[in-house]
């Protein structure tokens, strides 16, 4: 996925020798699928996918890329997180993307495509027709139809053959497990996702579906057939290393990573809690913080859950621990003299949250270990307040 910085006329500006004529290849055209490595910018983490078209013998390269979008759009973090990103295919010379892709250190593939002379024609027909301003937009949906999933659906439709994948050679992974994977070089962003992605991302990717991110994309175009005039043949006829960026670091648990400054947050929480206890003194700083977390934690994914039109988002499970109800707690308990009303709270809380741990297991969403964490910072702090009203009858 790529940004796009100013205003696109590349489709007219390419093929500006070709107008008011069909642009026909000649008979050394080849059309490859180039796939790019990630980085750890937030919207190339999962990597990339393009088509490209490159014909000698009328000076033809260019890159068709399903990628496009405009962080200068109006409202454009709101529309992301709401569903409703249009994203865009446009074209630009290859000579450009190589230079990018090198310039940010990411590796690119090339595999060009075993396609007849006619099925050649008729992809880059349909790419030019796609590319024009009326046509060039849709509706990005990350699982189910983005850049690399949208060169799939174009091949398998365009490329005047019929093309078959192989069946049951998928990772048997979930989606949520695919794209924590890229997700984990940008750990406090790993988190966020994890927090808005809901029960449906914890089911089983199929082969076919696993292309939604390009190095799948690349790994099952491998191994594809096409079928022309009742003959089948391989769909990848090469495959060359176009630009190799080495392999990037491995990147082991870092000192800021949620896992860790969660757990050093918890440590203290238990800490404090069992000091206040022993000095028979309570200082409710660190609860109205908690409240504070999860009661807007649970607030935002109410919202995405109710609102935002990506399919991935409901239902979502971590409103058992992220509880909107908190954050009116939280207001309610600053009122000193409706504590003795509200006291049940921190019971029934105590008892959800220990159910919640309890649980999880068999909850049919997949909940990251900081997830536990927080929870066990409530349940934490809960007790204690249970503790205090109701066996120790308010002694402190």
């Amino acid at each position: 996925m790529r940004p796009i910085l100013y205003p696109i006329l590349i489709i007219f500006l390419l093929f500006l020798p070709f107008s008011g004529k069909a642009v026909q290849l000649s008979e050394n055209a080849e059309i490859s699928i180039m796939t790019c490595g990630p980085s750890e910018l937030i919207h190339a983490i999962y990597g990339h996918t393009a088509i490209r078209v490159k014909d000698p013998g009328i000076n033809l390269d260019v890159i068709f890329n399903y990628g496009v979008f405009s962080f200068s759009a109006p409202n454009f973090v709101y529309r992301f997180a709401k569903g409703q990103t249009d994203y865009m295919v446009a074209a630009e010379r290859f000579s450009d993307f190589l230079e990018d892709y090198k310039r940010n250190g990411r590796s690119i593939n090339e595999q060009v495509l075993n396609l007849t002379a006619d099925g050649k024609q008729q992809l880059l027909d349909f790419l030019i027709d796609n590319a024009r301003p009326e046509n060039r937009e849709y509706r990005y949906n990350f699982f189910f139809d983005n850049c690399a999933s949208r060169v799939r659906d174009v091949v398998e439709k365009e490329a005047g053959a019929t093309v078959f994948f192989q069946q049951n050679s998928g990772l048997e992974k979930t989606f949520r497990q695919h794209v924590t994977h890229y997700q984990e070089v940008l750990p406090w962003t790993n988190f966020g996702i994890q927090l808005v992605l809901g029960s449906p991302s914890d089911k089983v990717a199929t082969a076919y579906q696993e292309m939604f991110l390009p190095y799948f994309l690349e790994k099952h175009f491998a191994t594809a057939q096409m079928e022309v005039n009742g003959q089948k043949r391989p769909l990848v006829k090469a495959t060359h290393r176009i630009y190799d960026a080495g392999e990037p670091e491995s990147q082991g648990l870092r000192w800021w990573s949620p896992e860790v400054v969660l757990s050093v947050l918890l440590l203290l929480i238990i800490w404090f809690s069992v000091s206040q206890l022993r000095r028979k003194r309570v200082n409710y700083l660190v609860d109205y913080f908690l409240l504070f977390l999860t009661g807007l934690i649970g607030l935002g994914l109410l919202w995405f859950v109710w609102y935002s039109e990506h399919p991935a988002m409901r239902p979502n499970y971590n409103l058992m621990w992220a509880i909107p109800a908190n954050f009116l707690f939280l207001f309610l308990w600053i009122i000193k003299k409706w504590r003795s009303q509200l006291k049940w709270y921190w019971l029934v809380l105590f008892i959800w949250m220990a159910l919640f741990l309890l649980l999880s297991p068999f909850v049919p969403q997949a909940f990251p270990l900081g997830f536990y964490l927080i929870a066990l910072m409530v349940l934490c702090r809960s007790l204690l307040h249970s503790f205090r009203f109701f066996w120790l009858k308010n002694k402190f």
